[in-house]
């Protein structure tokens, strides 16, 4: 059940679907957690903002207070006269002026009432209370602030409001102090003003005013005046030692509420802004719906897709899966389910009309096959030739797409006339004669010629064929040497010409009916000639056996591998190829059990399990084979299928083994090379436009020298370009062998000196120890300067400190030089070794540590020096790299071959042969 559900297609589609709604609901939840932090900062700000214009406003309005208070002292000194009625005069005037004060005090030093104002609440002498204020004013020369309720006794009235107390001093000496209440209502008023604003447009607003002990001075409640509240208002005893901040906290209901709290300046005061954060938060709240909504969309929608999916591609596919194990017993034994699937007009119908033709194919092959082994039966079961002819008949009718077959019999003038004909009108069987003259009959031109003759009927010439509704018709001579030659006719109404392999399998079946006539009309014969059928039949025996070697030589000659099996999965039969990739002889195959050759395929890499598997089903079946010395996998493409009878019994089985190593190569070649060519063009084609286009932009002017710059990295990039399209065309043309070479005699150090000068040094040094004496090298200079300039490049990129450059005549070929370019570099690990040199190959460590490149310069360098018929290696240790070629000698005797070879190629001097025989013109 577990494999299943992993090659499961729906499993894997909702896997992805559930991770990309996954994706989408992370993301939706990390917008929701964004927006809630910039909506709930938004708010905070706003709050603060509003506190901070309330404490502005307070602290102009105490102001305000204290510098009336002030003006009322002054106008007392300057009245000259504390009479009570000329006080309560000055009083009353003040507070018309000042609507929100309450009472007016005169006191003396003391603190006792000398005039209050309204007159008749208080008496004279009457001690003011609290007497905290009244010591704050006296030592003090700025008024004295305290917020509570003014008690007056003997009265006993008390007044909630903000006291402020000024001591009245002239010329030194103190006359008394002056005291106002200013009524906390009046404060709260703009408060309660911005609340009903904020109320009118749904909102729930409070806004608390607090003095330095924490009692509530001001407030959007009324009832709330007078009362110690720090601790209910988060943030507000900072705000009070002078810190403006906002902070989330439980509100008067018992939810969670922003207060944001501003001190007021100079009094040491604070004003708290509160809100709902619910309230404040409503948008995200609707986000959170959205969001819901969107998740429930993505369930409905996959359950409707996924319903969709398995009812309309998985339940097909799975359908025809399982339909399609084996062919079916004939064509009408086709699935009615494939057949309705057949009709649809998408992907799933085209798959089951491909399935349908596949096995109509397979079926029409294997009826092919059964027709000839019946119409060898027959001539076996029967010597009536009209009987024999009737069999050849039916089974031609039944192997091919004719409407008609006719076996014409020359008479003794050689006129062809019906011998047995099915399909055809009485008038073609009873009037047809064809003469040996009338050469525009297929008939007499098959017998004449003795091979397939085939046209289209068109009416042109008569025709009793044509006249029946007949377009095209095959004759194939039956020619027999000892009892007369007969010609098989068929005739098909679709004027259409018969394929090859029709007129090859009817021409095979001309052959049993030549074996089928003579068997037939010898028997007939009389029984003098008993010796002459017997001389016949050994013949024909030994035909009949060539024909079985013939059939041998074929199954051996095969590139596939061909077991054949019997019903009790014994190997009836193996040919060389199957011997060769099992890597057994055919003794040990031939009469053992199919799993002897499962067992030889394991032995050589092949999966045990895989194996085991094909053991016991009859499906195409791939598996990757890997050679036990570490070279490339070895790919067998292993199909099993059954072979049946007519009636549908399984007489047998086969199994067809193809390598298709080099298929998988190619398919891995051209991946690598697109994947190569990709990545490598990508780049300079990136920094070509990205400079291109900088160049071309109107709004800048670019000094000469940028200019300069930016079209060198354009010829830069564009040469890199360039090189590698030529690299990949020399490595094309060297494995088509049209790698065109200029050789000429070059001196070896001159040469390495040359490509030395070209390479800029990096932090190892390059050394050349090249004998001045060596001959010079037969090479095309240009190509061989390409490989040292790969090889020294390499050397000094993963080189330590030095690179030597040296060669030396071959000790082994007298006219062979050798170049070696050593480093002393970390080395190449020793697996890796013998793939340096293949196409796209990038060591998986080691040497891979400087990035860049496509894999093509040791490639290209083993082309160009095998190309000169010399060969390249590298031999490699933790102490360094050694890469070594060689090259031929430019001779007396090499100048000779080559001159020879110009000659023989008719080119010119400049041509280069290699070793191996071929020729490469020159450029």
């Amino acid at each position: 059940m577990r494999p299943t559900v992993r090659r499961s297609l729906l499993t894997r589609l909702l896997t992805v679907y559930l991770l990309f709604v996954l994706v989408v609901l992370l993301g939706g939840v990390g917008i929701n957690t964004l927006v809630e932090q910039r909506l709930r900062s938004d708010v905070q700000a706003a709050d603060q903002a509003l506190a901070e214009e309330i404490a502005r406003e307070t602290s102009l309005q105490l102001l305000g207070a204290e510098q009336a208070l002030q003006s009322l002292g002054r106008l007392v000194v300057e009245s000259q006269s504390e009479t009570p009625a000329t006080l309560e005069r000055l009083f009353e005037a003040w507070h018309d002026a000042r609507s929100d004060v309450d009472h007016v005090y005169w006191l003396d030093p003391f603190g006792a009432v000398l005039v209050a104002w309204p007159a008749g609440h208080v008496t004279a002498g009457a001690e003011f209370s609290p007497p905290t204020v009244v010591e704050q004013a006296l030592k003090s020369s700025q008024p004295a602030f305290e917020v509570g309720i003014v008690g007056l006794a003997p009265s006993r009235l008390a007044t909630p409001g903000v006291i402020v107390a000024q001591a009245v001093r002239s010329q030194g000496h103190l006359r008394g102090l002056i005291a106002a209440s200013f009524s906390l209502a009046e404060l709260s008023l703009p408060l309660v003003n911005v609340v009903q604003a904020q109320q009118r447009q749904s909102k729930h607003l409070m806004i608390t005013v607090i003095d330095g002990d924490g009692v509530v001075v001001a407030a959007s409640e009324r009832g709330r005046l007078l009362e110690t509240a720090l601790s209910e208002l988060p943030g507000a005893a900072l705000a009070l030692q002078g810190q403006s901040l906002s902070r989330a906290g439980p509100g008067p209901d018992g939810q969670d509420w922003l207060f944001s709290s501003v001190p007021v300046p100079k009094v040491g005061w604070a004003v708290v802004v509160e809100r709902p954060a619910r309230e404040a938060l409503a948008v995200v709240d609707q986000f959170h719906l959205w969001l819901l909504l969107v998740a429930l969309l993505f369930t409905l929608g996959g359950l409707f897709f996924w319903l969709l999916l398995h009812l309309r591609v998985i339940r097909p596919l799975q359908a025809l899966a399982g339909q399609h194990q084996a062919l079916p017993a004939s064509a009408d034994a086709i699935p009615t389910a494939t057949l309705l699937l057949a009709r649809q007009r998408d992907e799933i119908g085209d798959l089951a009309r491909s399935l349908i033709r596949l096995e109509r194919d397979g079926l029409r092959k294997l009826s092919e096959l059964h027709t000839l082994l019946e119409t060898s039966n027959a001539v076996v079961r029967s010597l009536d030739p009209r009987a024999v002819i009737e069999e050849i008949m039916h089974e031609v009718q039944r192997l091919v797409d004719v409407q008609a077959v006719a076996v014409l019999l020359p008479d003794e003038q050689g006129v062809l006339r019906v011998l047995q004909s099915s399909g055809h009108s009485e008038r073609y069987d009873r009037l047809l004669s064809l003469s040996p003259a009338r050469v525009s009959s297929a008939a007499v031109l098959a017998l004449r010629s003795g091979q397939p003759v085939q046209k289209l009927l068109d009416g042109s010439q008569p025709s009793f064929a044509y006249d029946d509704g007949f377009r095209a018709v095959l004759a194939l001579p039956i020619i027999s040497h000892h009892v007369g030659s007969v010609v098989l006719v068929v005739h098909r109404r679709e004027p259409r010409l018969f394929e090859e392999h029709e007129v090859q399998l009817l021409s095979t079946f001309a052959n049993y009916a030549t074996l089928a006539w003579e068997h037939a009309v010898l028997y007939e014969r009389s029984d003098e000639r008993l010796r002459q059928v017997a001389q016949e039949n050994a013949r024909l025996y030994r035909r009949a056996t060539e024909e079985k070697q013939r059939l041998a030589a074929i199954m051996e000659s095969m590139q596939d591998g061909l077991l054949l099996l019997g019903t009790d999965n014994q190997i009836l039969y193996a040919n060389q190829a199957a011997c060769t990739i099992a890597g057994l002889p055919r003794t040990a195959l031939e009469g053992k059990p199919i799993a002897a050759f499962y067992e030889a395929l394991q032995a050589t890499g092949a999966e045990a399990a895989a194996c085991a598997q094909a053991l016991n089903q009859i499906e195409p079946a791939t598996f990757l084979l890997e050679n036990g010395e570490g070279r490339q996998a070895r790919t067998l493409q292993l199909r099993l299928f059954a072979v049946q009878s007519e009636t549908g019994e399984t007489i047998g089985r086969g199994l067809l083994v193809r390598d298709v190593t080099r298929e998988r190569e190619l398919d891995e070649f051209k991946t690598t090379l697109l994947a190569a060519v990709g990545h490598e063009v990508r780049t300079p084609l990136a920094a070509i436009k990205g400079y291109a286009s900088t160049l071309l932009q109107p709004d800048v002017l670019w000094s000469p020298e940028e200019q300069q710059q930016f079209l060198q990295t354009i010829l830069q990039e564009a040469d890199r370009l360039t090189q590698l399209v030529r690299n990949l065309l020399d490595l094309s043309r060297q494995e088509a062998g049209l790698l065109q070479l200029r050789c000429t005699p070059v001196d070896p150090r001159a040469l390495v000196l040359a490509v030395g000068e070209r390479i800029k040094s990096g932090r190892a040094t390059l050394t050349v120890e090249i004998p001045a004496g060596l001959p010079p090298v037969l090479v095309d200079r240009g190509r061989i300067e390409i490989v040292l300039h790969n090889l020294i490049s390499n050397a000094l990129l993963y080189g330590a400190r030095q690179v030597q450059v040296k060669a030396w005549r071959s000790p082994d070929e007298e006219e062979t030089l050798i170049f070696a370019v050593l480093d002393d570099g970390p080395g190449i690990a020793p697996e890796e070794l013998p793939h340096i040199f293949e196409r796209f190959y990038r060591a998986s460590r080691g040497r891979r540590q400087h990035a860049g490149g496509t894999g093509l310069g040791l490639a290209i360098c083993k082309a160009f020096v095998e190309a000169h018929g010399g060969r390249i290696w590298a031999q490699s240790s933790p102490q360094g790299t050694a890469m070594c070629f060689s090259l031929p000698c430019a001779s007396q005797s090499a100048l000779t071959t080559l001159r020879e070879g110009v000659e023989e190629e008719g080119g010119s001097s400049d041509g280069c042969r290699n070793r191996q025989g071929q020729a490469y013109s020159a450029c």
